[in-house]
């Protein structure tokens, strides 16, 4: 039998970022899986041909062609490829960016990804969220790569070897930080299976949403289901039935989610110890989080903290820029 380290050692993913940048985007077409991996970039996968199967932490979303799929940083995730076909990546490393307050909290309030699904997007808003990602393309490849251009050689339609014009980083990140913002404050619209919800579900929504973003502020505290009931202005057995229902967990479900999303950006930083990190994410104690953390991601958090494509890479892509 392999030792746990030896099979880890597979699974790490190394994000080799465009030379100069913090950036990585392609078009794979490879017929391909990826291992168990994590990084502390944002991940954004856009199908154009062929689907994907992607598992985030517990979570499994299948990615039909034209959806497109947010994953978080420090998300625990692995790829299915059924068929081949084209599908756009784009990356960016935000481990520099998520210590901004809101960007901390719409990564919280995603986690583990948000799945923008085309068939129930309103037209307007899916339009929008394409736009923001077809302008990031521009500024990186220098005009939209051709999907379907078969006449240029196979490094070409992958990647683009130039680098980016003065401040071009600056402005995808710019872009980036807009796409985000505007994933956030239509969180609920991504979310919702129906987009021609009734008035009174329309309000009930905007009171959950309120909520969410409540206890993505005050997750580390001792949050009660009575408290965040009353909170949101209703009995604690309708609050628990609608909460239910808006998000797909129970309200404690949710809550030890959201400290674990938390708890896995922390695991990113070396010098925190792993019972620092238990305190900080808001558990009593270290064995009550290593307990929640493996039952959520499959690995204690020591083992966890091993899949980072940073301490343990996977051999680098040939299609992709070297950093050096």
């Amino acid at each position: 039998m392999k030792s746990n380290l030896v099979l880890a050692e597979r699974a790490k993913e190394k994000v080799q970022h465009k030379i100069n940048t913090n950036l990585r985007m392609f078009i794979n077409r490879l017929h391909a899986d990826f291992p168990p991996h994590w990084h502390t970039d944002i991940e954004i996968i856009w199908p154009k041909e062929a689907p994907y199967k992607v598992i985030c932490g517990n979570q499994t979303y299948e990615v039909d062609i034209d959806d497109i799929l947010i994953i978080c940083p420090a998300v625990l995730h692995e790829i299915f490829s059924p068929t081949p076909g084209a599908r756009i990546y784009i990356q960016a490393d935000f481990s520099g960016i998520i210590s901004l307050k809101e960007i901390d909290k719409a990564f919280r309030l995603m986690s583990p990804a948000l799945h923008v699904k085309k068939k129930t997007c309103p037209p307007e808003v899916y339009e929008q969220v394409c736009n923001y990602l077809e302008m990031i393309m521009e500024l990186y490849f220098g005009s939209a790569p051709s999907i379907d251009d078969e006449d240029k050689p196979e490094d070409e339609k992958i990647t683009s070897y130039t680098e980016l014009d003065p401040y071009g980083e600056l402005e995808i990140y710019s872009i980036l930080l807009e796409f985000i913002a505007f994933c956030g404050k239509n969180l609920s619209v991504f979310q919702s299976s129906d987009p021609a919800a009734s008035e009174n579900t329309c309000k009930n929504t905007l009171s959950l949403s309120k909520v969410c973003t409540y206890i993505s502020e005050h997750f580390s505290e001792n949050l009660t289901l009575e408290d965040i009931a009353t909170y949101a202005g209703f009995s604690k057995y309708h609050f628990e039935r609608i909460f239910s229902d808006y998000t797909g967990f129970t309200f404690y479900q949710y809550l030890q989610q959201m400290r674990i999303s938390y708890a896995q950006t922390l695991l990113s930083n070396p010098e925190l110890s792993i019972t620092e990190i238990s305190y900080q994410a808001g558990f009593a104690s270290q064995a009550a989080f290593t307990r929640a953390f493996k039952k959520n991601t499959g690995y204690p958090p020591s083992q966890f903290r091993m899949l980072n494509e940073v301490q343990h890479p996977l051999p680098s892509n040939p299609y992709f820029a070297s950093r050096n």
